[in-house]
C-alpha cells in the first residue's frame, strides 16, 4: 500500500470542482420546475390539472436523465447528479430540494474532511523507522511471547486509554497478532469511540484474512504432496492456532478444530515419531474434551520428553480419567522435569509434591 493515490483515485477521494455551477444550476432549475408542476395540480381544476401535472413532471424527468448523460459523456462527476437523478421521480420538488441541501453541506464539511484513502492509511501506518519505536515493539514483542505481560497491558490501555493510544495498541496488534491478543480486539470492537470501532473491525477482518490466505496456500502444499507429513502437519498447525485465536464464532470454531484434528491424524499416520505434533495433536484433543485418547496420544512421549509441558497435558488427562494411581506412577517417575518450588508457582509446586511423594511420606486425609 502507498501513501500516494493515483491520479483516477482522486477523483473518487475528493468531489471535483469541474462542473459545479452547472450542477448548482441543475439543481435550481429542477426545484423551480417541479414546484410549477405542484402549483398547476393545485391550480388547474379537475382531470385536466393532473394530466398537465404529470406530464411537466415526466419532462423534468427526462430532462434531468439527459443532463446526467451529458455529465457522464463529458467525464465529470456524477455523485450528486445521480442523486437528483434518483429522487426527483418518486419525491418531486423534494427530491432536488434534499439535493441541493446535500450539495451546501458537502462544500461546507469537505473542508475538514479527511479523504477516504487518507483516513485508510492512518489505520495502519507504516512502521516507524525511529530507533525508539523499533525498541518499544520488539520489547512489547518480547514480553508477550514469555510471559503475556503485553496482552494484559494493551487491555489496560484500551481500557483506560486515549483514543489515540487504543489506536496505537490495535494498529500493533494488527501487525504482531498473537491469540493473547485478543481481548485487546475485542475491546476494540466494543469501544464507545466509532473510529477504534472501526478500527478494531478493520484489524480483525485484516488478521482473519491472513489467517484464510495462509490457509489456502497450506492447503495447496498439502493436497499437492499427500504424502509428505510436514505439510499436512503445517496445515493442521495453522488450523489450531486459527481455532485458538478467539475470533470466530463457536460453530466455525468447532469446524475448524475437526479438520485439524483430522490433519494431525493423517500427519501422524506418516510420521508416528514427530513428538511436537503429537504433543500438539495431544493438546488439542485435550482442549475438545476428547481426553482418552489425548492420554493415549501423548502416552508414548512420557518416556522420552524433555519438555515438561507435555507432562503437564498428561497429567491433566490422568486426573479427567481418575487414574490417580497412573498419575502418582507418572509424578514419581519423572521427578527430574516436574518443577520444583525454585521455578514454579507456589501452588504448582505444592500440587507436584503432593502426587510424587513416596508413600511412607505421605499424608492420606482422615475423615471424622
Amino acid at each position: 500500500m502507498t501513501s500516494h493515490a493515483e491520479p483516477a483515485d482522486a477523483v473518487l477521494e475528493e468531489a471535483p470542482n469541474s462542473g459545479t455551477a452547472g450542477l448548482l444550476a441543475a439543481l435550481a432549475l429542477a426545484l423551480a420546475a417541479e414546484a410549477g408542476v405542484v402549483a398547476c395540480a393545485i391550480g388547474l381544476p379537475g382531470p385536466f390539472g393532473l394530466a398537465v401535472a404529470f406530464g411537466g413532471h415526466a419532462g423534468v424527468v427526462a430532462a434531468v436523465a439527459l443532463w446526467v448523460r451529458s455529465r457522464a459523456r463529458r467525464g465529470l462527476d456524477l455523485r450528486l447528479a445521480g442523486l437528483l437523478l434518483v429522487t426527483t421521480p418518486v419525491l418531486g420538488p423534494i427530491g432536488p430540494a434534499c439535493t441541493l441541501l446535500t450539495t451546501l453541506l458537502h462544500a461546507l464539511f469537505r473542508r475538514y474532511a479527511t479523504g477516504f484513502q487518507d483516513w485508510y492509511l492512518s489505520l495502519f501506518p507504516e512502521s516507524q523507522s525511529e530507533p525508539a519505536q523499533e525498541l518499544y515493539e520488539l520489547i512489547v514483542s518480547g514480553r508477550e511471547t514469555s510471559h503475556l505481560a503485553a496482552a494484559e497491558s494493551f487491555t489496560d490501555v484500551m481500557s483506560v486509554g486515549s483514543p489515540q493510544q487504543k489506536q496505537a495498541v490495535i494498529a500493533l496488534v494488527a501487525r504482531h497478532f498473537r491469540p493473547a491478543f485478543t481481548p485487546a480486539l475485542k475491546a476494540g470492537l466494543a469501544d464507545s469511540d466509532p473510529s477504534v470501532r472501526v478500527q478494531a473491525a478493520t484489524a480483525t477482518a485484516r488478521v482473519e484474512h491472513e489467517f484464510n490466505e495462509r490457509w489456502l496456500e497450506l492447503d495447496g502444499a498439502a493436497r499437492a504432496n499427500p504424502q509428505d507429513a510436514r505439510a499436512g502437519l503445517a496445515l493442521a498447525r495453522h488450523l489450531d492456532d486459527y481455532a485458538f485465536c478467539g475470533l470466530l464464532d463457536t460453530n466455525r470454531e468447532q469446524e475448524i478444530r475437526d479438520k485439524a484434528q483430522d490433519g494431525y491424524r493423517r500427519g501422524l499416520e506418516l510420521a508416528p515419531d514427530d513428538d511436537d505434533a503429537r504433543h500438539d495433536f495431544g493438546r488439542l484433543l485435550l482442549r475438545c474434551g476428547l481426553v482418552e485418547e489425548a492420554a493415549r496420544t501423548l502416552d508414548p512421549l512420557v518416556e522420552r520428553t524433555d519438555d515438561r509441558r507435555v507432562l503437564f497435558w498428561y497429567a491433566e488427562c490422568l486426573f479427567r480419567l481418575r487414574r490417580y494411581g497412573d498419575l502418582r506412577a507418572m509424578a514419581e517417575r519423572r521427578a527430574d522435569l516436574m518443577p520444583d518450588g525454585g521455578d514454579s508457582t507456589d501452588t504448582l509446586a505444592s500440587v507436584i509434591a503432593l502426587w510424587s511423594a513416596p508413600a511412607e511420606d505421605r499424608k492420606e486425609p482422615v475423615f471424622a
